[in-house]
């Protein structure tokens, strides 16, 4: 049966050919198997063509709806919708952070140590005899101790000098005698110039009576024997003119030799007196008692005084004087920070024991140094020496010119602050805002209007005990983070929990 389809023409068409005999007068001729083939290519692109509009149409109805019943939803509940792409982005939480207002005001570098005080001239009065210690001197009638005030030429303690004055007294005699031999001597000089001026006359009027009779003898009055007379007296006389002249200088050589004997009994007063002085503790300035290590009646010797060490010679002299207004602290700094010391730099120093409970009771350096200028001694750097301590490789500093020294003892332990840089009108933030990173230094500065840190590189100027001067990075009044640095970066939120006091 025919059939016009040509989708059923085409099924036909392509039967197996054991369906159709292939003599057949139906069988169809090239030319029309070609446009046979030809008409089912065009039906195949109909088919294709006619079905896309269709499923595109399909899908505007089925979408139109949802698009509906969306739309309805987000009408009917946009707070909700809002709150959902609000939770899908949560916000980025702050960190809590201390912070510090930057300030301009003074800072001050300072160098510190421990010293000893020691004064600048001292006088060790010591016996250079020995013997039991007789006395030694009153004020007020009490013994002497120290803190007393004496005077120059005041005799402070005396050894039991018996011997010495022994000594003196013999001293004495020995030179009395000298002098008495002396005087006998003079007046032998006396004598024997005397008879030294009768030879000499007599010897002129033997030569006068021997001219005389020599003429007589000429003009033959007298004989030649009585001329002879005449010449022995003159050789006579001056016989007696050459005897006197030796006893003139025999004189003469006993003043001398006695006038020896004065001086040697005189330096052997002297030497006697000096005996005496060693038995003597006598004040050779006006000054202060700063130690006392004797008492009445111990026997004292020379092996008791030692100068192996300072502390020991303190300990072992008999009495130390000092000038009280005139003392110096002594102090060995390391030599690299000693570069930065000068000759007249601000001091102040205090002696350990006015800080140890304050310093047992956890107080830093900037409140020890509160209590050093407080309760201190303010002086200034007297010398820096040049050179370093063999042992030690450290460089001797002493202060000198104190303005009040009433607090500070003679051989007592000080601590030293010295100020070797300032400025006052630094910008100021605490240590603990810097951040050091990659041999750099960094501050994190809040921005108060967003509530976040920028990290700056800044420039640090002095270091203070607490706070440290910003020379470049920071101005004063921005806040500086000092508490959570470690934590934050550039571009943090943060929260301030407490704004710190400097």
């Amino acid at each position: 049966m025919e059939t016009d389809d040509p989708i059923n023409l085409s099924a036909s068409s392509l039967s197996s050919p054991s369906d159709h005999e292939p003599h057949s007068v139906t069988d169809p001729t090239p030319q029309l198997q070609a446009e046979k083939e030809g008409a089912i290519s065009d039906s195949k692109r109909f088919q294709l063509k006619s079905i896309w509009p269709v499923a595109v149409l399909g899908m505007f109805v089925v979408l139109i709806p949802v698009g509906f019943r969306a739309y309805s939803s987000l009408s009917a509940n946009p707070t909700e919708s809002e709150s959902d792409l609000d939770a899908m982005v949560e916000p980025q939480p702050r960190l809590p952070v201390r912070v510090v207002r930057a300030e301009q005001g003074l800072v001050q570098k300072w160098v510190f140590d421990n010293g000893i005080v020691w004064p600048v001239k001292r006088q060790i009065l010591a016996f250079q005899a020995e013997g039991d210690i007789l006395s030694i001197a009153r004020v007020n009638g009490r013994p002497l101790r120290v803190g007393d005030f004496v005077t120059q030429g005041q005799v402070l303690a005396t050894l039991d000098s018996r011997r010495q004055q022994s000594a003196m007294e013999t001293a004495d005699a020995d030179l009395d005698v000298a002098v008495q031999e002396r005087n006998q001597a003079q007046a032998n000089v006396v004598q024997a110039e005397t008879s030294l001026d009768q030879a000499q006359s007599d010897l002129e009027l033997a030569n006068r009576e021997l001219t005389r009779y020599k003429e007589l003898f000429d003009q033959g009055v007298i004989s030649e024997s009585d001329l002879d007379v005449y010449l022995y007296q003159v050789e006579q006389k001056k016989a007696g003119l050459e005897k006197a002249e030796q006893d003139v200088r025999s004189a003469e050589d006993g003043v001398r030799s006695a006038e020896a004997k004065i001086r040697a009994a005189q330096a052997r007063r002297k030497e006697v007196n000096v005996d005496m002085e060693d038995t003597k503790l006598i004040a050779p300035i006006d000054g202060v008692v700063a130690y006392i290590n004797i008492q009445e009646g111990e026997y004292w010797t020379a092996q008791r005084l030692s100068a192996t060490t300072e502390e020991v010679l303190l300990e072992s002299a008999p009495i130390i004087l000092v000038n009280p207004q005139d003392i110096e602290v002594e102090i060995e700094i390391q030599a690299d920070v000693a570069k930065t010391i000068r000759a007249g730099q601000v001091a102040h120093v205090v002696l350990e024991e006015d800080v140890s409970a304050a310093q047992s009771a956890g107080v830093g350096n900037q409140g020890l140094l509160d209590i050093a200028q407080a309760q201190g001694s303010r002086g200034t750097v007297f010398s820096v020496s040049p050179t370093q301590t063999p042992g030690s490789r450290g460089t001797q500093v002493n202060i000198r010119n104190f303005q009040l020294t009433q607090r500070l003892r003679l051989g007592g332990r000080a601590y030293v602050w010295i100020e070797v840089a300032a400025n006052p009108n630094a910008v100021l933030v605490p240590l603990q805002a810097l951040l050091p990173q990659d041999q750099n230094v960094y501050t994190f500065v809040v921005n108060e209007a967003d509530g976040t840190v920028e990290k700056r590189l800044v420039q640090p100027g002095i270091d203070g005990l607490s706070r440290i001067e910003i020379v470049r990075g920071v101005e004063p009044g921005e806040f500086v983070v000092t508490e959570g640095v470690n934590r934050l970066v550039d571009g943090t939120p943060v929260e301030i929990v407490e704004q710190g006091v400097e």
